[in-house]
């Protein structure tokens, strides 16, 4: 991901021009049995101008030398908020665009000139990092580049930085984080990498002698190249999906290997200030407690790991929003997975209800986007499957849309149960859906005037149940905005 994008006319030409390719092989799981086994995990923005900016709300108004502001963080204290938010493993920058790297490296001190201190810190911060994590079980990844050390002159011509990338600057960059690996060996495992464009001039051979240096001192360290936004396998040299996202939406649908590979996402928690869309390093909070609990719990159960991007003050502090929210996740995951089950055990409500406490949603009626609940949380879509009759369920921002609940598993239906709120969509339609996707209709009532839907039908297979709104328009259409009290799914 990118704080600071800088794209120009020349370079979109070029990159809109090359041929994607999609890559497939099989999956290698014991590679990365460990990181699904954590479920989720922070990643952090440790960056000169963001934690040394005086600017910047995380430099707590402070602009040192760059080994001055290293040598003021706290790892103590950002592991403690690291263990108190959950976290089964930390990816933190090692650098990004700049010079300035958190911990020192003399491969890169020779190639570029600068001397110890001026670009990499003399303290070694990621040493440090690994052993005030480790002594809480939480494991250590990284954030690298392709793009090096592109917004310094004098890093750049030492490393022989060119674009489209030349085998020299390659193998100069990877000599550089192969010191870190044959430092740190199984300390480091694994590595986010970003700026890796095909528009840049990466391609597998490229890739193959960077993963190479990315793996040195330890062969099992996990690897994922960034192609930029998107959900998909880049390389043959990578081993999960760098999957960076604009939230916390997308699931696993295909299972726990997308084309071979890991699925993983990253999105971040905060919201910005200047656009809501893209709060990388932001403060506040953009998901509620309940709702990134039960998205990491569907991810989680689907094969899939979440990676949190939060706010991470210059002391090793983090924003305290998002570390209340990111406090009860673990508990609260726990729960949903003891609930998944409740059904087959009689203790759902209504007993043998499968639907009861899943994973729910408010969708767009074309099932491209996610709606927020009308007036915040007390029309969250958890209302609709709880239990209680009296909470509802209603997506805000369009007035036809649909409710769905997430049945975890693919299971033979036979019944659905709708209960309406004091809202009734005066048309609507109920979906089985498979395992690909489809959707199976299970009937379309017109003429609707509250009364609860309760329909049977001929057994189908369904992993997720929709009820679809359509919006009336006719003079004597007696309904309006759906409002979801109670969906019941039975075998």
């Amino acid at each position: 991901m990118r704080l600071f994008n800088r794209f120009i006319v020349s370079v979109l030409f070029l990159f809109i021009f090359i041929p994607l390719t999609v890559f497939s092989r099989e999956p290698q799981p014991e590679r990365t049995d460990w990181i699904l086994k954590r479920g989720y995990g922070i990643f952090v923005h440790y960056l000169n101008n963001i934690q040394n900016d005086a600017e910047h709300v995380s430099s707590l108004g402070k602009s040192t030398s760059w080994d001055d502001c290293v040598n003021e963080f706290n790892v103590e204290i950002f592991a403690d908020r690291m263990k108190e938010a959950g976290a089964g493993y930390v990816i933190f920058t090692v650098l990004q665009r700049s010079r300035f790297m958190i911990a020192p490296n003399e491969t890169y001190n020779r190639l570029t000139g600068y001397k110890a201190g001026e670009a990499c810190s003399r303290r070694d911060l990621i040493e440090e990092l690994y052993q005030a994590l480790h002594k809480r079980d939480i494991d250590l990844m990284l954030y690298f580049t392709g793009d090096a050390t592109i917004d310094d002159p004098q890093a750049a011509k030492g490393l022989k930085i060119k674009f489209p990338i030349t085998e020299e600057f390659i193998c100069n960059w990877s000599s550089v984080v192969a010191e870190y690996g044959n430092r740190y060996k199984d300390k480091v495992k694994g590595y986010w990498v970003d700026g890796c464009y095909r528009h840049l001039g990466y391609d597998e051979k490229s890739f193959k002698i960077f993963a190479a240096g990315l793996r040195a001192g330890n062969p099992d360290r996990i690897i994922a190249f960034n192609s930029g936004v998107g959900m998909k396998a880049y390389s043959n040299y990578e081993d999960y999906i760098c999957g960076e996202q604009n939230s916390f939406s997308l699931l696993p649908n295909g299972g726990r290997f997308l084309n071979g590979e890991q699925w993983h996402i990253l999105s971040f928690l905060g919201i910005s200030p200047k656009n809501i869309s893209l709060g990388w390093g932001s403060p506040g909070v953009c998901k509620t407690k309940q709702e990134l609990a039960e998205y990491i719990y569907r991810v989680n159960s689907l094969g899939g790991v979440v990676s949190i991007d939060v706010l991470l003050y210059r002391d090793g502090e983090m924003d305290r929003s998002q570390l209340e929210t990111l406090k009860s996740l673990r508990e609260r995951i726990a729960v949903l997975a003891k609930e998944r089950n409740a059904w087959k055990e009689g203790k759902a409500i209504p007993a043998k209800n499968i639907a009861w406490k899943k994973p729910a949603r408010l969708r767009s009626n074309d099932n491209k986007r996610d709606l927020p609940p009308s007036s915040g949380v007390i029309r969250a879509a958890c209302n609709g499957n709880d239990g209680n009759c009296d909470t509802t369920a209603v997506g805000a921002n369009d007035w036809a849309w649909t409710y769905e609940v997430d049945l975890c598993e693919l299971i033979k239906v036979r019944r659905v149960v709708v209960s309406f709120g004091v809202s009734y969509p005066t048309e609507v339609e109920i979906f089985a859906v498979n395992s690909d996707g489809g959707e199976i209709s299970l009937g379309r009532f017109s003429d609707q005037r509250g009364q609860s839907l309760d329909v049977s039908f001929e057994s189908k297979e369904a992993c997720k149940v929709r009820v679809r709104s359509y919006k009336p328009d006719g003079p004597n259409q007696l309904g309006g905005q759906m409002s979801i009290s109670e969906l019941e799914v039975y075998e």
